[in-house]
């Protein structure tokens, strides 16, 4: 089994698959949505992104259908929804992800906010630090330069990447020391409040300078938490998920972190091989798993 193709090799490998050389040994594709999110963090706590008009604006001068179809070579599903990634475990329990409202791409909009936000075609507007870690492949690279483009073109900010190692990378965001950086979070377990527990305000320490792991954004909002916290006492599953749902739509609204995109898991398995389906939390269960002789269809 080979997991998690490297971006920049997606196109040759799947052209190598289907035009694979007598001799080569068949593989199978299999794509699941995982649940997982890769997105990008604002401070909450300072002078730039304690300003909501801000965010929104951020998140509506980037392009995600062209981060994920150019930049990730389609591995990946546009961050248009909130912090829980899409999911139909999710949704055959009551998460309706298509009532949420997400944000597209709209740079007049994005304009409009930062002008709202005392920043007119970014006069005015800091210099700024993207903060990203080393480490997993190549795409966490490609789409800060990306990103860095498309806020340099659409808002006329300028935007420096920092690149560092992931321990660093950690210790500087969750201290309050960043203010913009890339960061992600992959499942516990499958429940959305494993996402939705990173912007509640209970896990926020007292100053700036204490460490926040869990809500490393800062976010605060009393609505949020109230309906985090009603679905957190919920045992009926449909009602539950329906609360995280309307808490996950207030973050929206807010801007409380800026979603690039939702992973996808891809991973080529070799074709004799039984039992072994791919599933969003990567969980393998190998108790059932067989193989056959190669030439055997069933």
């Amino acid at each position: 089994m080979v997991f998690r193709l490297p971006t920049e090799m997606i196109g040759e490998i799947l052209a190598e698959k289907e035009n694979a050389k007598e001799g080569n040994i068949p593989f199978e594709l299999q794509v699941v949505p995982a649940h997982s999110i890769f997105y990008y963090g604002f401070q909450h706590k300072s002078d730039i992104f304690n300003k909501k008009e801000v965010r929104q604006a951020f998140n509506y001068a980037i392009d995600r259908e062209k981060i994920v179809n150019y930049t990730l070579k389609g591995e990946g599903i546009q961050g248009i929804y909130g912090i829980v990634p899409p999911s139909a475990t999710f949704e055959d329990k009551g998460y309706d992800f298509k009532s949420l409202r997400g944000y597209s791409y709209d740079p007049d909009k994005a304009k409009k906010l930062l002008a709202q936000a005392g920043y007119p075609n970014g006069t005015g507007f800091p210099k700024l630090t993207l903060q990203i870690n080393s480490g997993g492949g190549d795409r966490n690279v490609l789409t800060a330069q990306v990103i860095q483009s498309m806020l340099e073109e659409n808002l006329n900010i300028d935007i420096q990447i920092d690149q560092m190692p992931f321990s660093q990378h950690l210790d500087k965001l969750e201290h309050g020391k960043s203010l913009f950086w890339r960061t992600g979070w992959i499942a516990d377990y499958p429940d959305p409040e494993t996402f939705l527990t990173l912007l509640y305000s209970g896990h926020i320490p007292p100053n700036l300078d204490d460490r926040s792991y869990v809500n490393s954004v800062r976010y605060k909002s009393a609505k949020f938490d109230s309906l985090f916290s009603l679905a957190m006492r919920e045992v009926d599953d449909k009602k539950r998920f329906a609360l995280y749902a309307q808490a996950d739509q207030v973050a929206i609204d807010d801007a409380a972190i800026m979603p690039i995109f939702y992973d996808e898991n891809y991973r080529l398995i070799q074709t004799n091989v039984r039992n072994f389906p791919a599933n969003a939390m990567e969980y393998r269960d190998l108790t059932r798993t067989y193989f056959v002789p190669k030439d055997e269809k069933k």
